[in-house]
């Protein structure tokens, strides 16, 4: 059995890697990119539309207006995005081993704030695995390629194989998900500059303001548009479009996945993530107002765009929507590069279990990671895979710990003082205050919406951090030695053994050999079933029982275990000093699969044994041949 896992296991994921090709899996610039940024540069495909579906919803009757109104709130959120990867900058700068928000949250802000921060990115890293799959499985809906009804076992398919990619390791999956990525990135920016050139020569007449506005049906009365409801319908617009910045995070999380120097690389592909999000951002916001485009039930913004551009139906057309399904779908790998990594350095802190401490046989760190398709896999079923009812959950948890890093740095620089430290104070404050009010903003617009559900999710991952810390330290504190052996003198340890019998077999013949190894006061024990075979095994007991008396116990109701449990507790207080030490007689097929056609009984009388106090169970296997 453990040799048919284990070439399946091979199979799937590859052969183990030794440790000193840890260095020789991190991550280059280029690779880097893909993997860091797909959650990011995905973003761009859904943006414009929702700071336009947000708009539409106050201006349906003034398309016009409304349109227009996007280019000002893109220009903010792009101002907004620039602060952050400068702040995060800051990040990596200072702390290059990794953890990013946690760790300066950690170091600056105290426990509370680094709970609430880790718990936070563990939210939002669930939640991009999910909301990408959703979306890119709604881009197949929408061309009729996968039916509606089917939704739920696509999403779940597609985080199955990004995991099983991931489980392969992190140089095997940036190779992997690097082709769509950057096709996805030469596409779009492409597209960008095609229209931009076009709108700009001429080729495409730019939306005249004044005659626009009239023209789409926009009041002549200015008053009608402006005043309290245009901020709300700006604010609103705002903290959807901030969606665009969810994953710039990552980077700063996974500093140690870089090829070395580590710190210098992650700050590269910071800004090289930065300037193509923002530009194909701003770029395609602004092509909307040029075309005109505002959002359909039938058709998204970027298939509209690209219509306009490209022209529907030809081949650099479908070309961006099949890669636009695609990334939407890959954006989950950036999940997969950073929780795993986060769930580490939390284990390593003693606030989660410490199985997501260690790497696994490729060198990645599995259990993460398959924690990670588990729970958004969960997350997908619990929500139909809808987009539409995950996006509300969105990006609160994100600037929640972009103001916590933020305003840990700015406690960084004020007691390091490290040269130029006043130019990055004035940078991580200013990005401090600006994302504390993003994240004000984005709590207030969408808690109605479903944000409730993030802040009820981060106070119950740190309740869950504090009861895992406390077991640890319980723990520590129970299995501490003694200040020296002497003062830990204690009497010689004396058996009591009980040999399980269900019946006498050549596997029987072993157990009670090694019985009489380890103490001479032994009993066996059958629990009797059915009366015929405990006669037979009476009547054969004196010439192979080796001399160890047997006890049959009766049960009334069939079953072995409650008679079994009652009689080792007897045993017990008959000799409350010693160990008791049961064991179980076993025989092991040739074949995995032929134990389905035997009783697994000694299956659960470990269970029920593993928490009782002074036993202990062990299996004397008989091995039979094919």
């Amino acid at each position: 059995m453990i040799m048919n896992f284990q070439t399946l296991k091979k199979m799937l994921v590859g052969a183990p890697l030794p440790m000193q090709r840890e260095k020789h899996e991190r991550l280059s610039v280029s690779t880097a990119l893909a993997v860091f940024a797909s959650d990011a540069l995905s973003s761009t495909a859904y943006a414009t539309e929702e700071i336009l579906v947000a708009l539409a919803v106050t201006y349906s009757a003034y398309a016009g207006f409304s349109n227009f109104l996007s280019i000002p709130i893109a220009i903010a959120i792009c101002v907004l995005m620039v602060i952050v990867v400068a702040s995060y900058k800051q990040v990596i700068k200072a702390y290059d081993q990794g953890g990013g928000t946690y760790e300066v949250s950690k170091e600056h802000l105290g426990v509370n704030a680094s709970h609430v921060a880790g718990a936070a990115l563990l939210i939002d890293y669930v939640l991009t695995a999910a909301v990408s799959v959703c979306a890119g499985v709604d881009a197949l809906v929408a061309t009729k390629w996968v039916p509606p009804e089917q939704r739920i076992s696509w999403a779940c398919a597609f985080l199955a194989v990004i995991t099983l990619i991931n489980l392969r390791g992190v140089k095997e999956s940036g190779l992997f998900f690097s082709i769509p990525a950057y096709i996805f990135i030469f596409v779009m920016v492409g597209m960008v500059i095609t229209g931009l050139v076009q709108a700009f020569t001429g080729i495409v007449v730019p939306l005249d303001f004044n005659h626009g506005w009239h023209g789409m049906g926009v009041p002549a009365n200015i008053d009608e548009l402006l005043g309290v409801g245009l901020l709300l319908a700006m604010v609103k617009a705002f903290s959807h479009g901030c969606t665009a910045l969810t994953g710039i995070e990552a980077i700063s999380n996974g500093v140690k996945a870089f090829k070395e120097p580590a710190a210098d690389n992650a700050n590269k592909t910071m800004v090289i993530m930065g300037c193509i999000l923002g530009f194909i951002f701003i770029g395609m916001t602004i092509l909307a107002f040029f075309h005109r485009v505002m959002p359909a039930h039938n058709e998204t913004v970027v298939s509209q765009v690209a219509t306009a551009v490209f022209g529907g139906g030809t081949f650099l057309y479908y070309l961006l929507q099949f890669m636009t399904t695609v990334i939407l779908i890959f954006a989950a790998n950036t999940s997969f590069a950073g929780f795993p990594r986060l769930t580490s350095i939390l284990a390593n802190d003693g606030f989660l279990p410490r199985q997501l401490m260690h790497l696994g046989d490729r060198l990645v760190f599995s259990n993460g990671i398959v924690l990670l398709g588990v729970v958004a896999g969960a997350l997908v079923v619990l929500y139909n895979a809808s987009t539409h009812a995950l996006i509300p959950l969105y990006a609160v948890g994100v600037f929640l710990s972009f103001t916590l890093a933020q305003a840990g740095m700015v406690k960084h620089h004020l007691h390091h003082r490290q040269p130029n430290w006043r130019y990055s104070l004035f940078i991580n404050g200013f990005g401090a205050l600006v994302t504390a009010i993003a994240t004000i903003i984005l709590l207030l617009e969408k808690f109605t919406e479903g944000a409730w559900l993030v802040v009820a999710g981060i106070l119950g991952i740190v309740w869950v951090f504090r009861k895992v810390k406390s077991h640890y330290i319980s723990v520590a504190r129970q299995l501490i030695l003694p200040t020296s052996p002497q003062a830990y003198c204690q009497p010689v340890i004396e058996h009591t053994v009980v040999v399980l019998v269900s019946s006498l077999h050549r596997g029987t013949l072993p157990a009670l050999r090694y019985a009489r190894t380890i103490s001479s006061r032994i009993e066996a024990v059958h629990v009797e079933l059915r009366p015929d075979l405990t006669n037979r095994l009476i009547e054969a007991w004196d010439d192979w029982g080796q001399g160890v008396p047997l006890t049959v116990l009766k049960s009334n109701y069939r079953s072995v275990i409650e008679p079994l449990m009652e009689y080792i507790e007897e045993v017990d207080e008959r000799y409350p000093d010693d160990i008791v030490t049961v064991i179980i007689p076993e025989f092991v097929t040739k074949k995995f699969w032929h134990n389905i056609m035997h009783n697994q009984s000694s299956l659960l009388i470990k269970t029920m044994l593993a928490f009782r106090r002074n036993k202990v169970v062990t299996s004397v296997r008989y091995f039979l041949e094919e």
